[in-house]
């Protein structure tokens, strides 16, 4: 009997407990009713889990609708089920759907039969591939007695990473929710027309602003604002077209790459936006603007840490808030400035920060969601299409308002732009009008300027005559001043050996007076008689050589003016230019006593003879060393400190089948603004009657022209100057 009895009471315990975990469903909603309660839960894996009798008592109770960041016990690879049993209302005859949403893989069983399987379930788990139905809705077939014995087997793909943007996307365990079949499809349908519908509106709009402004970006690059505008644009289209395709890609791992992608274009959009507004307000990048690039560069490289960190969309939100806040401060300063469009900006944020108040209110205050079948709102019966549209119209004021603000700008420029046409009208219309009238007053003055032309050619005429004369008689000057300093140099050049000749000549007489004077003495000093004929008999050899030097001179002279007919000869330019550098210092010398110069040669060995007009291009050697030394002479004379030392350096050698000559000063330099005009004619450097201008002018023809080679200059003022005298070099013929 007592056995009986423990039987009895142990059966009306099971019968209780399996009646209390049974969920009674007398009516289901139109938005849905949610299976939030009454689920079992159990890691491990054995099909029995499936059968609708098995006991599943001493399983954990759980709420599979959370995200899996708040149900750490799950957050592992391990395979897990599920199960719930419910019985609905003989009254309901409709058939039931259940919309389900998950992040990993799963199969679901009814009555112990496998229904359907969502991503690719394997117990190994490298297979394993985590996928999110979407709440898609399954077909629930309903048995006679109305009880159902739902169970899900489910693990989740290991190694990956979760996302959430702003509610909208679901990380859930298990969530579904039970149908009404026949009406949920047809809602569904609604649903996706109006919310889908949009999401397109929204990107056509967003799409259509971007080619067109990108168009007038590549016919006026000169404008930036149209290349941040563009940008802008560009990235907000993209971000919207991530995050259209991201809410609906069933592959939770590529779902978290391309919603992620869309977060960091986000904060490139967000800078190029703040970046126009910043110019468009004439305002210098600031410390509210780098802050805003620093904290949406932050907010990028959160969203893509790993799930556990779910603070994403309250970064998102602050970070809307502070962009909204830098742009409002610009927005004041530019319609305190009275910037044209200002005030369409104004107009922009404003719906624009309606749009987000709404979508914050509502999901954060009003339980308000998406559905399988469209919006759910549990407070207060507010409209969830008028807030959709309220947020969707939002979502794009902000670039209409640009796109107006830089028509009204490109109103206002094409307003200048007329203006200064018409100006430029009127300026053209008056300079044709003084034009006629010059025109006139030309025709009127023909007749007179064409007397004037014939009085003045006339007295051009005469000038040009007396000029050819003057030009004649200036050259006859050069030409005889060029003589005569050859002339006082030659002098002087002789007078130097003379001087020797008459001074050992006079010693030598008195050396003669002393002999005989020592020869009329009764006792000659043989000793002393010797020692003075050994003074003169070098006395004798030094008049003898310095005679012949002063007749080499003159040798060398007479040699030259029997070469005066303009002949070309063999000469030996190295002994040419040592002559004419001594003869030209000489000669200086013998005019200005006070004249002193160091002068030297560095003439190449070398160097072969070469046929030239002797007396031309000794005139031409002459008067370049005679520049020189002018010029050094001309320095000494401005120098104060008395450091300078005044020298003139001629050179020669052989280059390349070239024989080229410098005569180098470290005289007062010819300044770069004349240079270009010393081989002019009558152009000369000198002050007024000290020189004629023509003896660069000559030089530089008997060179070029005479020779066939090249005279140039090289020159800085206050350092020095070098002419450099290049002559081909000809076969010497027997």
């Amino acid at each position: 009997m007592k056995q009986l009895v423990f039987i009895i009471c142990l059966f009306s315990t099971y019968l209780y407990g399996q009646t209390s975990r049974l969920l009674q469903i007398d009516s289901i909603p139109s938005s849905g009713l949610l299976l939030n309660t009454h689920w079992k839960y159990y890691v491990g894996d054995d099909l029995e889990f499936a059968k609708p009798d098995y006991n599943d008592s001493n399983w954990s109770n759980i709420d599979p609708t959370k995200e899996l960041v708040g149900l750490s016990e799950i957050m592992d690879s391990r395979i897990k089920w599920l199960r719930i049993n419910f019985q609905v209302d003989s009254k309901l005859d409709f058939p039931l759907g259940l919309a389900v949403t998950h992040a990993g893989a799963s199969e679901i069983y009814l009555n112990g039969k496998l229904i359907h399987e969502f991503g690719n379930f394997d117990t190994d788990l490298s297979k394993v591939t985590a996928y999110d139905p979407l709440y898609r809705l399954i077909h629930l077939p309903k048995d006679s007695a109305g009880q159902y014995h739902l169970a899900v087997r489910y693990v989740l793909q290991p190694n990956i990473r979760y996302t959430t943007i702003f509610g909208l996307t679901k990380n859930c365990f298990f969530h579904g929710t039970l149908y009404n079949l026949t009406t949920a499809s047809r809602d569904q349908v609604k649903f996706y027309i109006y919310h889908k519908g949009l999401d397109f509106f929204v990107f056509g709009v967003l799409f259509m602003l971007f080619i067109l402004h990108l168009a007038i970006y590549l016919y006026q690059r000169s404008n930036h604002l149209y290349l941040l505008l563009t940008l802008y644009l560009m990235t907000n289209t993209v971000v919207r077209v991530l995050k259209f395709f991201g809410q609906s890609i069933n592959s939770v791992e590529t779902r978290f790459y391309v919603l992620n992608t869309a977060n960091w274009l986000l904060s490139f959009t967000v800078i190029f936006l703040a970046s126009f507004y910043y110019r468009v307000s004439n305002k210098r990048f600031d410390i509210y603007y780098y802050a805003l690039v620093v904290y949406f560069f932050i907010y990028g490289f959160i969203s893509s840490l790993t799930y556990g960190l779910n603070i994403q969309n309250v970064l998102l939100l602050l970070g809307s808030i502070f962009s909204f806040i830098v742009l409002i401060r610009l927005v004041i300063m530019g319609l305190k400035k009275k910037i044209k469009g200002f005030i369409t900006l104004a107009i922009s944020i404003f719906f624009a920060i309606l749009g987000l108040i709404c979508i914050t209110i509502s999901m954060r205050f009003l339980n308000y969601g998406i559905t399988p079948t469209g919006y759910n709102i549990l407070k207060h019966g507010i409209s969830p299409y008028l807030i959709e549209t309220i947020f969707y119209f939002g979502s794009i004021a902000i670039p209409i308002g640009l796109s107006l603000f830089m028509g009204i700008q490109s109103k206002e420029t094409t307003i200048a732009l007329s203006k200064q046409l018409e100006e430029n009208e009127e300026l053209k219309n008056k300079a044709i009008h003084q034009e006629q009238e010059k025109q006139h007053l030309l025709s009127n003055q023909n007749v007179l300027l064409e007397k004037q032309v014939e009085e003045r050619t006339a007295a051009l005429n005469n000038s040009i005559e007396t000029l050819k004369s003057t030009q004649n008689q200036l050259i006859q000057s050069e030409k005889l001043a060029s003589l005569g300093e050859l002339t006082a140099g030659i002098s002087h050049e002789i007078q130097n050996p003379l001087n020797f000749v008459k001074n050992f000549s006079e010693l030598s007489i008195d050396l003669v007076k002393d002999i005989k004077v020592e020869l009329e003495k009764p006792q000659i000093d043989k000793e002393y008689i010797g020692e003075m004929f050994t003074d003169l008999i070098l006395n004798q050899e030094r008049i003898q050589q310095h005679g012949n030097r002063a007749s080499s001179i003159v040798k060398g002279m007479l040699e030259h003016s029997r070469t005066s007919k303009g002949k070309r000869e063999w000469i030996d330019i190295n002994q040419l230019a040592d002559e004419y550098l001594r003869l030209s210092y000489h000669g200086l010398r013998a005019r200005d006593k006070s004249f002193n110069a160091d002068y030297k040669t560095e003439l190449s060995d070398s160097l072969t003879k070469i046929q030239v007009i002797p007396e031309d291009f000794g005139r031409v050697i002459l008067n370049l060393i005679n520049n020189a030394f002018y010029a050094v002479n001309d320095r000494k004379k401005r120098d104060t400190s008395g450091s300078y030392k005044p020298k003139v350096t001629v050179t020669t050698q052989l280059n390349n089948k070239q024989i080229i000559i410098k005569v180098i000063d470290n005289g007062t330099g010819i300044p770069k603004e004349i240079r270009e005009k010393i081989f002019q004619p009558f152009f000369t450097t000198k002050p007024s009657g000290e020189g004629t201008g023509l003896g660069l002018s000559l030089s530089h023809e008997i060179v070029t022209k005479g020779h066939s080679g090249t005279l140039e200059v090289q020159s800085e003022e206050g350092e020095g100057t070098t002419f450099i005298i290049t002559l081909p070099i000809q076969n010497e013929t027997q």
